[in-house]
């Protein structure tokens, strides 16, 4: 009788040991217990009207997507920015996502240490930012897109503004000599000199080149755009950029951000950052696809089914 008690007593005791022990070793075994746990991630950013509350809602979906857990909301405006401080300062999330520049000097004014994840459109706060996408895509996603619709292209001519768009330009000579295409880039410091270099680009480019418009447009009017575009049509030009509107009025293609792929990488930077795996600022390849149907008829191109299925935007026309 004693004897059996003895061995209820044991077992009773070795069953709470392991509940308490057997817990802290899977805790401690790499790979196991960290694999499973699922940072608390905040996403900050401005509540604002339509239609620009719609980029940030597509953000926020992406990011839902691949951080569907422990994934917290907050605006940087009205009360949410006191919200946001005082939520940081008592219990403080793993990462931030920040969606904009405005969104990252609110989170950095708070002086948390926790890693910032953010989407903005310049380098200006990059000594803040632990990882994040900068929404300027690098030349090859430009010119990718480009031979994707047609690799008959022997020549691209573009107008720059050297003190913008140097980095740019750079890259494509690079891209383009690794494909046997010659690049015409004209640098223009102000809008007489650039549409002296539009003028060159009209009179001297032979049917089937390629007219890039760079995102920074601070230099092409629509006046000025009205006139490469209808010079660009009588000679069988190839006309892209970044600007969807551009398409509208002409233009055969046209890159631009894809919000919700852009919220679903920011969600897994987020998770890799607090993994200790930064990326730093990294450029924008979450990118769609707009074309105008009519100019490609026009130009007589025929898309491969791969890239129809990359068209977001099939566009009529002017």
């Amino acid at each position: 009788m004693y004897t059996q008690q003895m061995d209820r007593y044991r077992c009773s005791r070795l069953s709470i040991i392991w509940k308490v022990i057997l817990p802290a070793i899977i805790f401690l075994l790499p790979g196991v217990a960290m694999a499973d746990y699922k940072p608390d991630i905040a996403v900050v950013y401005p509540l604002v009207r339509e239609p620009f509350a719609a980029l940030y809602r597509d953000y926020v979906v992406g990011i839902t997507e691949s951080t569907p857990d422990n994934l917290r909301q907050f605006h940087v405006n009205g009360d949410g920015r006191e919200v946001l401080s005082r939520i940081s300062l008592q219990t403080p999330p793993d990462v931030y996502i920040a969606l904009g520049n405005k969104s990252v000097e609110i989170i950095s004014s708070l002086n948390i240490k926790k890693p910032i994840v953010a989407v903005v459109s310049d380098r200006e706060h990059e000594d803040k930012i632990t990882s994040g996408i900068l929404l300027k895509p690098p030349a090859d996603v430009y010119l990718a897109s480009l031979l994707d619709i047609h690799k008959g292209v022997k020549e691209v001519y573009v107008v720059y503004n050297p003190e913008n768009d140097q980095l740019l330009i750079d890259e494509a000579r690079l891209f383009l000599s690794q494909k046997g295409i010659k690049i015409n880039a004209i640098a223009a410091s102000n809008i007489r000199q650039a549409a002296s270099g539009y003028q060159s680009i009209l009179k001297n480019a032979k049917a089937f080149s390629a007219v890039w418009l760079l995102p920074d447009s601070s230099f092409l009017d629509m006046s000025l755009l009205s006139t490469v575009l209808d010079v660009a049509w009588e000679k069988k030009l190839i006309v892209f950029s970044s600007n969807p509107l551009f398409v509208k009025h002409g233009a055969l293609f046209a890159i631009y951000p894809d919000n919700k792929k852009i919220g679903l990488t920011l969600g897994l930077i987020a998770q890799e950052v607090h993994d200790n795996k930064p990326h730093g600022l990294q450029s924008l390849r979450d990118v769609r696809l707009a074309v105008n149907q009519r100019t490609l008829n026009h130009l007589g191109i025929e898309l491969s089914p791969q890239v129809k299925a990359k068209i977001e935007l099939m566009l009529p026309g002017r």
